[in-house]
């Protein structure tokens, strides 16, 4: 999967969201007449219709039909306790009233963001939540007939975020993109970046006719693979290769974005980009890292947890735990990050042993992270938290134990039927605490599962895991062989730490 550059390239599997919102754009141009027949056949299948979400856009758009049923508030987001929740119940239902599932209503025009107001501390203020949101309102303000309340300086300012990205697709986010070109086309339907952003949305499209979810994922993808075939012992020279990728693909503020030719970098693509270097050549790539332990020293909280994107956002396990994976080559440097860090990771653990579930909907997913920080710290910090560590590792275990399904797998939660990824996380996690399958029946009944899903090339398939905008699905199927080779080699290996403390 390798390309000549280092570059892992799959793509995204296509998603109803994007692919019903395309087709409405469409409809409203009255152009493309042979892309909306196969944008039609693709939200018809039931891959399009495999969540509930889903199936109301396709249905809405399709045959005009709502879905007799809250679909985001007793669906898609029970459960979701986040800051971003109530941005997310507006922006879902304003996807449904786009698709004609549901009616605009008064209650989803929101004001305009005054620049000089304080930050609302439930919300965060990436670019593409400001464009998002924006859209959102002319959007909702013409689905109401209102239209005058937009006013001249938001149509610019929409215009202009709408024209700032490198990627083809803005900010490889084709949901995003396509809002504002649904924003736009309400009182600007000639302007060039419609034309041109509804080509480049056409072109980013799968062969089933749908539209992806993201439109580039290789630099995220990279980070992890690398370091999976790093663990698998692949050829140096390929190794290399990919992480040249990397060092060329870091931002100036040194972190790293999750596609090529974006502006925003986020934990946790840098993450997984600076992990991969360390455990392949800490010092050909010093200079990278260094670079990157600047930007997590940056953005880390007072508190020792770090966000996704903005510093003063809340922390989150996962991106804490990612962090400090990636630091724990320079114990040196940065044995004050990373002892803050690991205390924050071990005050936020649920009595049952798990954390919470952040990008994924797997429970393993996190505890894995976690599981992986705790046991990768450079000694000094290990041997200071010894005693919390142990309790910690010793409450997920019992979890991971308890939640095994009697076919060996796991689920994304203790009685789900078990999936591909959710037993990768768990063994993941198992060998992290340096479970290893001749001694552990709990690991050995893992692993004997997870080579029964094998496919006779190779290959392994899953159910996707992975949530954006949170917390809907999305399906990268590169990440299924990455998570599958990356526990293999912890199963059976010496303690797969991920990164060597130095």
């Amino acid at each position: 999967m390798v390309g000549a550059d280092g570059a892992v390239r799959r793509p995204c599997a296509s998603r109803a969201l994007e692919s019903a919102l395309l087709l409405v754009l469409l409809r409203r141009r009255g152009s493309h007449p042979l892309q909306q027949r196969e944008l039609a056949a693709y939200l018809a299948t039931p891959q399009a219709r495999a969540d509930a979400f889903g199936a109301a856009m396709a249905q809405a758009v399709l045959d005009g039909r709502g879905p007799g049923a809250d679909v985001v508030g007793s669906r898609l987001l029970a459960g979701f306790d986040h800051f971003s929740r109530a941005r997310k119940r507006l922006l879902f239902d304003v996807y449904l009233a786009v698709a004609g599932a549901a009616p605009f209503e008064e209650s989803m025009l929101r004001p305009p963001r005054q620049e000089q107001s304080p930050r609302d501390a439930s919300d965060n203020t990436v670019t593409w939540i400001e464009m998002i949101m924006l859209s959102v309102r002319v959007v909702v303000a013409h689905g109401l007939g209102a239209g005058k309340q937009i006013t001249e300086q938001e149509r610019r300012r929409l215009l202009e975020l709408l024209g700032s990205s490198r990627a083809p697709v803005w900010e490889n986010y084709p949901a995003a993109h396509l809002m504002a070109l649904l924003a736009v086309q309400e009182f600007a339907p000639g302007h060039r970046l419609v034309e041109s952003g509804t080509a480049a949305v056409l072109a980013c499209r799968n062969p089933d006719g749908g539209v992806p979810s993201m439109s580039n994922l290789d630099v995220f993808s990279t980070g992890p693979a690398g370091l999976a075939l790093a663990r698998a012992g692949a050829d140096r020279g390929l190794l290399h290769r990919m992480c040249d990728y990397l060092t060329g693909q870091q931002m100036p503020d040194g972190g790293w974005v999750f596609g090529e030719h974006m502006r925003h970098s986020d934990v946790d693509a840098s993450s997984y980009a600076a992990a991969c270097l360390a455990a392949v050549d800490p010092v050909r790539y010093r200079p990278a890292l260094e670079r990157a332990g600047g930007y997590f020293r940056a953005i880390a909280a007072s508190e020792g947890g770090f966000p996704t994107y903005i510093k003063g956002d809340p922390s989150e396990v996962g991106m804490t735990a990612g962090a400090l994976c990636a630091l724990a080559w320079n114990g040196v440097d940065h044995g004050d990050l990373l002892a803050n860090g690991a205390r924050w990771l071990l005050d936020t653990q649920h009595p049952d042993g798990t954390f919470e579930r952040s990008w994924s909907l797997s429970e393993a997913n996190t505890i894995w992270r976690a599981m992986w920080a705790l046991h990768s710290l450079p000694e000094p910090v290990r041997i200071t938290l010894a005693g919390r560590i142990a309790g910690a590792s010793a409450a997920s275990y019992r979890f991971l134990a308890r939640a095994q399904n009697e076919d060996g797998g796991w689920g994304y939660r203790p009685g789900d039927p078990s999936d591909t990824t959710s037993t990768c996380y768990s063994l993941l996690a198992l060998s992290a605490m340096n479970r290893r399958r001749k001694e552990d029946q709990v690991v050995r009944a893992g692993v004997d599962h997870l080579l029964s899903r094998q496919q006779p090339d190779g290959a392994f398939t899953a159910l996707p895991d992975q949530v954006a905008p949170r917390p809907l699905l999305f399906d990268a199927p590169v990440f299924t062989d990455i998570w599958v080779l990356l526990a293999l080699t912890g199963c059976d290996s010496s303690p797969a730490t991920g990164v060597p403390a130095r």
